[in-house]
C-alpha cells in the first residue's frame, strides 16, 4: 500500500497504462517525507525517476507514453540534497520541445484545490533543460496562476507531496480526463474573444521540417475566403490562445499548434485539420480536440504523395505532403469552411515544381516523390 491518500474512488492497485475515463489517472496521491528523484545520469528514453517513500517507488509517478512507462522505478532511497517543508504538488518531467511541454508536462496541472501548495515540482527531461523558457512559463501562469513552478534537478525530500495522477498525454488518454477538461474549461473561460473569427494556422514559417507543398497558395486562398492568416510563431502565448478563443472557424495544416488550441476547443467551435503528413501521430492532435469539442474535427486528408530523402521510404515529421489542393476546397466546402462561390485557385504544375526545389534546398538534399498507397482517416 501506498503511504498516501486518494481523492476518488480509483483503485491504486491497478498502475497500468493511464485512461480518460477511470483509474489512478483521476486520483491523487499525498506522500509524507518523499523523496523527489530527478534523472541524475541517465536522460536516455527510459530514465530511472519518480518520487520514493518510506515503501519504495511510487508508482503513480510514473510518466507513460502510449502503452509504455517512460520513468522507469527508483528502487533505493536517494539521497536527498535539500529539505522542501510544506506542500508541494509533483508536476513531473518537463519538456523542451513546444508539442512534448504541451502534451506531456501540464498533465498533472489539474489539481487546483491545494490553497496551502508552494510550489508545483517539476524535472529536467533532458540533461540540457536547465531552466523554464518563457513560453512555458507563460501556459504555467495561466493554467496555475495561483502556485509557482520550480525546476528541481537534484533529489529532495518534501515534507508533503501531493501527486495528481497523469490525466493528460499522448495515448489512450490524450482525450483528458474529466477533470483536467475542466480545469482548462475554467482557466480559458477567463480569456478575451476580441480576435478574428475565421483563423487559418499557417505552418509557411516552418515548412523547412515539414508541411505542405505550396501552402502559400492555401494561405492566399483562404484570405481571399474571409480568414485570418496566423503564424503563431509571431506570437506570444496569451495572444495565441485569445484568438483560438475567439474564433468560430479554426483551419490549418496539422501541426503542434492545434495541442495548444485544444486547450481552448469549444464545442461551438468548428475546427478542421489539413493533413501534412500520412502518419498516425496526428491521432493525438485528433483525441484531444476530440475531448474538448467532444466531437471529431474535420479532418482533411487530400495527400496524394509525399517527398521525403531517398533513404526514407515512408513519410515522417519531416516530409513534405504534395497534396490537391482542388479537394481540399471540395471538402472545405462541403464541411461548411467555405462558400462554393469563392475564389480558390490551384497551384500550377511549375508552380509545385518550384515547391519541391525549395524544399531541397531548404534540406540540403535531393527529395524523392512517393506515391500514398493508402490515406489515413480517408
Amino acid at each position: 500500500m501506498l503511504n498516501g491518500e486518494q481523492d476518488l474512488d480509483v483503485n491504486l492497485n491497478e498502475y497500468g497504462i493511464p485512461h480518460p475515463d477511470t483509474g489512478w489517472s483521476r486520483g491523487r496521491t499525498v506522500i509524507e517525507n518523499a523523496v523527489f528523484a530527478p534523472p541524475v545520469d541517465d536522460f536516455g528514453p527510459y530514465p530511472t525517476c519518480g518520487v520514493f517513500d518510506k515503501n519504495g517507488d511510487v508508482p503513480t509517478a510514473a510518466h507513460w507514453r502510449e502503452n509504455k512507462r517512460v520513468s522507469q522505478p527508483v528502487c533505493e532511497r536517494p539521497k536527498p540534497t535539500a529539505y522542501l517543508s510544506g506542500t508541494h504538488i509533483y508536476g513531473g518531467f518537463l519538456f523542451g520541445h513546444f508539442g512534448h511541454f504541451l502534451v506531456e508536462s501540464l498533465t498533472r496541472l489539474w489539481v487546483t484545490d491545494e490553497p496551502y501548495a508552494k510550489s508545483f515540482l517539476f524535472m529536467p527531461r533532458r540533461e540540457n533543460c536547465k531552466s523554464f523558457r518563457s513560453y512555458q512559463t507563460a501556459m504555467l501562469d495561466i493554467l496555475a496562476p495561483d502556485v509557482p513552478a520550480q525546476l528541481v534537478s537534484q533529489a529532495v525530500e518534501v515534507e508533503r507531496l501531493i501527486i495528481p495522477g497523469q490525466a493528460f498525454g499522448l495515448g489512450a488518454i490524450s482525450r483528458g480526463t474529466p477533470e483536467f477538461r475542466s480545469m482548462l474549461r475554467a482557466r480559458m473561460s477567463k480569456l478575451p474573444t476580441n480576435g478574428p473569427k475565421k483563423i487559418y494556422i499557417s505552418r509557411t514559417l516552418h515548412s523547412a521540417v515539414g508541411g505542405v507543398l505550396n501552402e502559400e497558395i492555401l494561405e492566399e486562398n483562404f484570405a481571399e475566403n474571409g480568414y485570418t492568416i496566423m503564424h503563431p510563431q509571431k506570437m506570444s502565448i496569451s495572444e495565441q490562445l485569445i484568438w483560438y478563443n475567439s474564433a468560430e472557424y479554426i483551419v490549418g495544416v496539422d501541426s503542434s499548434a492545434f495541442h495548444l488550441y485544444a486547450f481552448v476547443g469549444r464545442p461551438d467551435q468548428k475546427v478542421a485539420l489539413i493533413l501534412r503528413r500520412n502518419v498516425d501521430a496526428v491521432s493525438h492532435i485528433v483525441s484531444q480536440i476530440e475531448g474538448m469539442i467532444e466531437r471529431q474535427p474535420t479532418i482533411i486528408n487530400s495527400l496524394v504523395a509525399e517527398w521525403m530523402p531517398e533513404r526514407y521510404k515512408f513519410g515522417f515529421h519531416q516530409s513534405l505532403g504534395e497534396a490537391n489542393h482542388d479537394d481540399i476546397r471540395i471538402k472545405l466546402i462541403s464541411e461548411g469552411f467555405l462558400k462554393s462561390e469563392k475564389k480558390w485557385r490551384v497551384p500550377t504544375s511549375d508552380e509545385a515544381l518550384t515547391a519541391v526545389r525549395i524544399g531541397e534546398k531548404s534540406k540540403g538534399e535531393t527529395l524523392v516523390r512517393r506515391v500514398l498507397q493508402k490515406r489515413i482517416f480517408a
